[in-house]
């Protein structure tokens, strides 16, 4: 792509590809500005998706959205085949529920408890991304603590659902409309037939599912209380399955890695990653 000049107050504008391209040549921060812009959509969809569970207004978590959004621009490699919206909004979301860990959530966990919750989930994203299945070893050493050290956190993430599993992200068909677990399962008192309105996305959905293995989906729908099951912690599906936690945790993340890899075939495109 040539360098060329770009009309930034032509509504027009070019696609996030061709901002970034222009922005990594110029280092502009009008056109830093633009792309923030472009994108801002998806700053505001994350923020009202934690606006009920924190004492945060909208405008402190839209403004921390536009700092995550800034270190994802910085950050995102042109190179690579990666969406970058879809890069983006995970940056977005990561700077959200770090602040919200360090000042936001009405339950006050130590500080240094969050931040060991944050070095976790990111160190579970990143080995996801490089591999199909989570090594624990490498994990720990990323995250620069012991395996028992990781057992106990992820207990104390089970408990905060609304950071961690009902926050997984999905891209749903385009970049810009992203929907989050818990835009399903706002509670734990109502089906999942209660909440999809739409009997296509629920229809998509199933297929999604029939997609796995069985135990697969069933590990699933009992992980998140999708068919009629209650929300289940990953020790009560191992002893419900005679597995270890860890060993229903890395089936989890399988089968979520195994959406993430369907096409539209399939009838949902999506991108999940988990944080």
């Amino acid at each position: 792509m040539a360098t060329r000049q770009l009309d930034l107050n032509n509504k027009k504008y070019a696609s996030n590809e061709e901002l970034i391209y222009l922005y990594k040549k110029s280092k502009d921060i009008n056109i830093r500005n633009k792309i923030i812009l472009n994108n801002i959509g998806l700053i505001y969809a994350a923020a009202k998706k934690r606006i009920k569970n924190s004492c945060y207004s909208l405008e402190d978590l839209v403004q921390e959205g536009v700092i995550g959004m800034i270190k994802g621009i910085e950050r995102f490699d042109i190179s690579k085949e990666t969406s970058f919206s879809t890069y983006v909004y995970y940056w977005i979301v990561q700077q959200m529920d770090r602040a919200l860990m360090n000042n936001g959530y009405m339950i006050r966990l130590p500080a240094y408890i969050y931040e060991k919750i944050n070095s976790v989930s990111s160190a579970e994203n990143d080995c996801l991304v490089e591999n199909e299945e989570i090594d624990l070893k490498i994990l720990c050493e990323r995250a620069n603590i012991t395996e028992q050290e990781y057992y106990l956190i992820n207990s104390i993430k089970s408990n905060l659902s609304n950071f961690t599993s009902l926050n997984t992200i999905i891209n749903t068909d385009l970049d810009e409309n992203y929907m989050e677990l818990q835009d399903y399962i706002p509670s734990q008192d109502l089906s999942i037939e209660d909440i999809i309105i739409s009997e296509n996305l629920k229809e998509q959905l199933i297929t999604v599912l029939n997609s796995l293995e069985p135990r697969e989906k069933e590990i699933l729908e009992l992980r998140f209380g999708l068919n009629g099951n209650e929300p289940m912690t990953l020790e009560a599906i191992g002893k419900k399955y005679n597995l270890t936690r860890e060993r229903i945790r890395q089936i989890e993340n399988r089968a979520l890695t195994r959406i993430r890899r369907l096409n539209s075939r399939n009838g949902l495109k999506e991108y999940l990653l988990v944080y």
